[in-house]
């Protein structure tokens, strides 16, 4: 394998600080926390790009919360100021980890997503379906796959391609946040209450935390795809499905796959895994894809409607700008190309208005 020096050199510098604020502002460029930042901007990017020269960089307090849709789990936001830091580090090694992804990698991949994979998945299921024998859809869902992922294998993981103490040093620190444990236990059913744990998990939804989920699963990918030697395969982030010829076939799968990543990866398979007949319809990235036809879950559906009367209010309170608010319905266009829901797309984007109070004088 290639190893990569002196990135560190290439992250930490003014041009590259400024880059990452570009991207850690955009679609954001109006909340609080961006003018604060921005109205100091050039201080900020300096003392940034300082602190990780002299080794002195730390993470800020996380603003932790909870979401309730799809299911009830906790979300830990950077400061600003650490996603501007956070974009920056991902401009420069992006292009070193993307290289070996697999693929059918669907998930927090540029250009890809999920209408790709699940129209990926339907051409499978069309091309299994007409050869002889009985195939079966498998489906892999990883238990708590952000909260279980080990600090040593993320690390381990990161410094495969690398060789640069320096890029080490602040990914271990990227990943260990503020020092608060982010870890939660393999069978805990209430987040609220659950102890946290030291030593697992990451911080949920940033750039270089979707990067290194995806590259702590590329050997994962790779292991199925070159190993087991299943004919069909993809992922989206933690979820897997592949098709297989023969149930026990397919259960055999499962087994050396969940043995794979709980002995390599310390993570473990849930009891969401199912062997389906590809001829009925499967859930898989927000869908119920069959070899005829492609249909939104209807917990979908009720997501795209919380999340517009979200987009609605926050553009009316000045949150976000417009350009953000109507990429939101162009990406929602793009999710209705591949399911059969015009009636319904109609009906939502007819009760999506964008109203803002006109500014007092």
């Amino acid at each position: 394998m290639e190893k990569h020096r002196h990135i560190f050199e290439q992250f930490a510098t003014f041009d590259n600080m400024y880059d990452g604020y570009l991207l850690a502002r955009k679609h954001k460029r109006y909340q609080d926390c961006v003018l604060e930042y921005t109205n100091l901007l050039e201080d900020n990017l300096i003392d940034a790009v300082n602190r990780l020269q002299w080794h002195e960089y730390q993470t800020g307090p996380l603003h932790q919360f909870y979401e309730y849709y799809p299911k009830k789990r906790i979300i830990s936001s950077l400061p600003f100021y650490d996603r501007v830091v956070n974009c920056a580090a991902y401009n420069v090694t992006w292009p070193i980890y993307s290289k070996s992804f697999y693929e059918h990698s669907y998930g927090s991949v540029p250009g890809k997503g999920p209408v790709r994979c699940a129209n990926t998945i339907q051409g499978w299921m069309r091309e299994a379906a007409a050869k002889p024998g009985d195939w079966y859809f498998v489906k892999m869902d990883i238990t708590k796959f952000f909260f279980r992922i080990p600090t040593e294998v993320q690390l381990r993981e990161l410094g495969r391609p690398l060789d640069d103490a320096d890029m080490m040093w602040f990914f271990e620190r990227a990943i260990r946040c503020d020092g608060r444990p982010l870890g939660l236990p393999l069978h805990c059913t209430d987040v609220t209450t659950a102890e946290r744990i030291a030593g697992r998990g990451m911080q949920v939804g940033s750039l270089v935390s979707q990067m290194t989920a995806n590259v702590v699963m590329t050997p994962a990918d790779h292991y199925i795809k070159r190993e087991l030697g299943a004919p069909y395969y993809a992922r989206y982030m933690d979820d897997m499905g592949a098709i297989i010829e023969g149930k026990a076939a397919a259960w055999e799968l499962v087994e050396e796959v969940d043995n794979y990543l709980q002995t390599s990866l310390g993570l473990s398979l849930n009891q969401k895994t199912a062997v389906i007949p590809i001829g009925n319809p499967v859930e898989f990235v927000g869908r119920k894809i069959s070899p005829v036809k492609i249909e939104l879950r209807r917990q979908t559906t009720l997501g795209m409607k919380k999340h517009l009367r979200y987009v609605q209010d926050a553009y009316a309170a000045g949150e976000i700008d417009l350009d953000y608010a109507l990429s939101v319905i162009t990406s929602y266009r793009g999710l209705f190309k591949d399911v059969t829901s015009d009636a319904f797309l109609e009906k939502m984007l007819d009760e999506f208005v964008l109203s803002r109070p006109a500014l007092e004088a």
